[in-house]
């Protein structure tokens, strides 16, 4: 019904043609595109990780992405086993993910392993940082990753293939194949990642803390992609994409354990879009489809399936109002070891920019999301933009915005058999910043700068607690966190040099305010593995067909336990490389040599969870 809605919608708009001063998408008619995720994301930040980010970092996973080339902290066991993110002093649930606009959470644990997504599925990284419930829906408490593939226009046929070897046994291959002229897109990749990780780490967990070889940390990776590209007309397109991942994993055992545990992950998913494009409205019309399936141990067997349908119009009223309407419908099935489950979830949304003068853009997001016939918390947003400076190739803009997010409790929340609870709460989450962005460019220098202050309470939080029998979720925290985020980067052309620095800083304090039952100990206290600092710098340096890098990343002191009274140091980790890149007609062979953590610092990003010491790959890529 929703979807029809839209369907007439687009009937009745777009038959009539009438248009109003100002364009609201400039889209070139042959090329049809979403629109930014910073056009109704007014008053908070919205950072992109460049091509070059992920060239170098090509063949790894989101998780090192993010723990090396941003401010957001990554809780990993171990190398390519669970990874999951913080952001802003939220728990691992609290991030939304997307890929090609289709949400991949799982919805049976609410979060996302980033060890399972890795780069070389990726042409484009995005990270909305901060309450965005109003923009995405459920889970985005403390932010969105937006990962997409992009199937280039006009280039006619092209194939690259690349491999890699490295320390500790690592070995990859990656090869792509793709054709595309003014009217047909095609691109195909498939890539393999084998990683033993057979690393020496002094085992703490024995008498006399032995170095021993970590024998049980090995990682398979495999996938394939097909994105499919085909313009319907001068203003219309259809696109779908497709993504599977396969991986298994000896899942890594605490130091002094002799576990044998193992982990089989594989995840199917599709997106097929329509989208219509004319001088001031864009249709979107979306399906998907996502299937995780789990097998721990080679027994217990976890599958579930997401089904989706969007409609989304983005459509303006003259120069000074756009809009952005738009539904979604999901339906949910999973089959997990002990329990069977569906869910179905209705969500509809509006946003409106409004621009009240030529230096100030408000935008208001609504949305209401319906579960199963319960009702998740109404989540409005509100932002500004405000142009303070816009002179000489300086640029000044002030950020200021208030939101409502929430999370709904998750099937194994719910389901659970033993323990799960039908009559959990959502949890929900107010929150507001203030930041600045500045911009300035000239003939050979360009440089960016955006900070936020931010503050926000989370409430209705979820834990997992023991009972007379078994353990049981239930609504008993509130959280108050608060700190600032920091981001720069920017470049300079001298002659044929060019040089790129980037950087950025977190800090934040996530403290629990309430706690229900038996945990009014816990009151006072930081969560646990939330680091109130996280920092990152790093630095490019490219001479024709040359490029240098260096980047480093701090992590501050966690605290292992609820109580605050351990805690992990600090460590700080660096890494190095280079990239040489030569032409051959319209062959290129690039060749490329990188040092990861080169000072040899022995560290733990979890307790008990030794990390890989100074290591080394080298890879060779091939384009046609």
């Amino acid at each position: 019904m929703l979807l029809g809605t839209l369907i007439l919608w687009y009937l009745g708009l777009f038959s009539g043609e009438v248009s109003t001063p100002g364009d609201t998408l400039l889209l070139q008619p042959v090329e049809v595109k979403a629109s930014s995720l910073e056009r109704f994301s007014r008053g908070q930040q919205v950072i992109s990780i460049d091509s070059v980010a992920l060239r170098d970092l090509s063949g790894l996973t989101l998780s090192e992405l993010l723990q090396r080339r941003s401010g957001l902290f990554v809780r990993q066991y171990g190398p390519g086993m669970i990874a999951s993110l913080t952001m802003r002093g939220t728990s691992a649930g609290h991030n939304a993910f997307f890929w090609n606009g289709l949400p991949i959470n799982s919805p049976s644990l609410g979060q996302m392993d980033l060890s399972l997504l890795p780069l070389s599925g990726t042409d484009r990284v995005q990270i909305h940082m901060g309450s965005s419930g109003a923009n995405y829906g459920t889970d985005a408490i403390g932010g969105a990753i937006h990962l997409s593939s992009d199937v280039m226009g006009g280039t006619g046929w092209m194939a690259e293939a690349s491999s890699g070897v490295g320390s500790f046994g690592l070995n990859r291959q990656e090869v792509q194949i793709g054709f595309s002229n003014s009217q047909v897109g095609s691109r195909s990749r498939f890539y393999r990642l084998q990683a033993p990780n057979r690393y020496p780490f002094r085992n703490m967990g024995k008498i006399g803390l032995p170095v021993e070889i970590q024998e049980h940390a090995g990682v398979n990776q495999m996938g394939l992609m097909q994105d499919l590209v085909w313009r319907v007309g001068v203003n219309s397109q259809l696109s779908s994409s497709f993504w599977w991942n396969a991986a298994h994993r000896d899942v890594q055992p605490v130091m002094g354990s002799n576990s044998t545990d193992v982990q089989s992950d594989q995840s199917t998913r599709w997106v097929l879009d329509f989208n219509r494009t004319t001088e001031n409205r864009h249709l979107n019309l979306k399906a998907g489809w996502v299937r995780d399936e789990m097998v721990f141990n080679r027994s217990d067997v976890n599958i579930t399936q997401q089904f989706l349908l969007a409609g989304e119009l983005d459509w303006s009223l003259g120069s000074r109002l756009e809009f952005k309407s738009g539904s979604r419908a999901t339906y949910i099935l999973g089959k997990l070891s002990t329990y069977e489950a569906t869910d179905n979830r209705i969500e509809i949304y509006q946003a409106v920019n409004f621009n009240a003068s030529p230096d100030m853009v408000v935008s208001v997001n609504l949305r209401q999301l319906v579960f199963e016939g319960e009702f998740a918390p109404f989540s409005p947003s509100l932002g500004i933009d405000w142009s303070l400076l816009q002179q000489n190739g300086h640029q000044l803009t002030g950020k200021v915005a208030g939101a409502r997010s929430f999370k709904v409790p998750t099937l194994n929340d719910r389901f659970w058999v033993p323990g799960g609870n039908p009559d959990l709460k959502s949890e929900n989450a107010l929150s507001g910043e203030l930041g600045f962005l500045y911009r300035y460019t000239d003939s050979k220098y360009a440089w960016e700068t955006r900070v936020s202050y931010y503050d926000m309470q989370v409430d209705n939080w979820i834990l997992w607690l023991p009972g007379d029998v078994y353990w049981s979720p239930r609504n008993v925290r509130k959280v108050s966190s608060h700190g600032m985020d920091l981001f720069f980067s920017g470049h300079r052309q001298s002659g044929k040099w060019k040089t790129g620095l980037s950087g950025s800083l977190s800090l934040n304090q996530a403290v629990i305010l309430r706690s229900d039952g038996n945990n009014i100990h816990e009151i006072g206290k930081i969560l646990p593995y939330t680091p109130g600092t996280k920092a990152q710098l790093g630095l490019d340096v490219h001479r024709e067909s040359l490029q240098f890098f260096i980047n480093g990343h701090r992590v501050g002191q966690r605290f292992v336990s609820i109580d605050n009274q351990s805690a992990l140091a600090g460590y700080q980790l660096f890494d190095t490389g280079w990239r040489y890149e030569r032409a051959f007609n319209r062959q290129v062979v690039s060749l490329g040599f990188q040092v990861n953590n080169f000072l040899n610092t022995r560290y733990e990003v979890l307790r008990l969870r030794p990390m890989p010491g100074r290591n080394f790959e080298l890879n060779i890529t091939y384009k046609l």
